[in-house]
This record gives C-alpha cells, sequence and structure tokens, in this order.
C-alpha cells in the first residue's frame, strides 16, 4: 500500500480569478481632472463599494468609509468616466499606503492585479483584510488623457476601512 502525498503548488503570478468579497470602485470623471490641471482635486471622483448593508458610509465620494469582515478580500478597480463614454481615457492605481491603523497588515496590503480586459494594467487591485480595526490608507491614481499627445494627472487621497 502507497502512502498519499500531499503536493502544493504556489504560483508567484497572481489570479485574475480571485473574487473579492468587498469591491471598491473608483469612477474617475477623467475630463474634470484634466480641466484642473492642478490643485487640489475636490469632485470628479466617486468611490463607491458593495457593503452599504455593512455599514458603509461616503458613497459617490473622496470620503468613501468600507465596512468589511474579517478575511475578506478586498477588491480596488479603477475605472474611467466621461461625457462622451468613449474618450479611450485611462485610469490606474498607482499605489496604496497606510496612513493609519493595520486592517490590512503586511501579508494583506493590496497590490496589483493582472489588467482585467479593455482595462490599462495597474486599474485593478486586491488586499485581504486581516485585522478587526479602522484604517485610514492612502490611494494614488494615475489620470491620462489624450490620444494625439497623452497627458498624465496624479492625484491621492485618504478614505477609510473599517474591518469587524
Amino acid at each position: 500500500m502507497t502512502t498519499p502525498e500531499i503536493v502544493a503548488e504556489v504560483s508567484l503570478v497572481p489570479s485574475t480569478k480571485i473574487q473579492p468579497q468587498t469591491s471598491i470602485t473608483i469612477a474617475v470623471d477623467t475630463a474634470y481632472v484634466a480641466g484642473q490641471q492642478s490643485g487640489n482635486i475636490v469632485q470628479g471622483i466617486y468611490m463607491m463599494d458593495n457593503r452599504v448593508a455593512n455599514g458603509t458610509t461616503g458613497e459617490g465620494t473622496l470620503e468613501l468609509s468600507t465596512v468589511c469582515n474579517i478575511g475578506d478580500l478586498v477588491g480596488f478597480n479603477a475605472v474611467p468616466i466621461n461625457a462622451l463614454g468613449s474618450s479611450e481615457d485611462e485610469v490606474e492605481i498607482t499605489a496604496i499606503n497606510v496612513s493609519y491603523g493595520s486592517v490590512f497588515s503586511a501579508a494583506g496590503m493590496p497590490r496589483p492585479q493582472p489588467a482585467l480586459p479593455g482595462e490599462p494594467a495597474g486599474a485593478y487591485w486586491i488586499g485581504q483584510a486581516f485585522n478587526k480595526g479602522t484604517q485610514t490608507y492612502q490611494i494614488q491614481i494615475k489620470v491620462t488623457v489624450g490620444k494625439l499627445q497623452p497627458i498624465s494627472y496624479f492625484v491621492s487621497w485618504n478614505p477609510f476601512i473599517t474591518c469587524k
């Protein structure tokens, strides 16, 4: 009789098949951001998630306060929106950093995932909420507009996440 053998395979390439329980979408009015050219952006970026029933507040603002469950995978997806709907502008997440707290911990810090169909690299990130508590995090995005000579704008702000 032979003894069964357990073999574990570890891939260093993230899978796009991961389905986060908490999904955060960042919709960016690219024409508005480009029109500001510099200074503080306080409009034109709309954050929303699928956790309103959990107690999320601030939907549609930069002050989204997501409420997730311990162990949740948390997805971040950045998408461009504009009046014409076909400008080919791009939005990508360039960084997610901790300002205060430790919901994600080092092991769960959001990281870039392979691009989804039709989106640029960096538009989709996933992290995991490992610790109960509240965290302020800084999200940084790059907004690229224009076809002939693309121009990029960098924007950052500090939303919140609570893990219960």
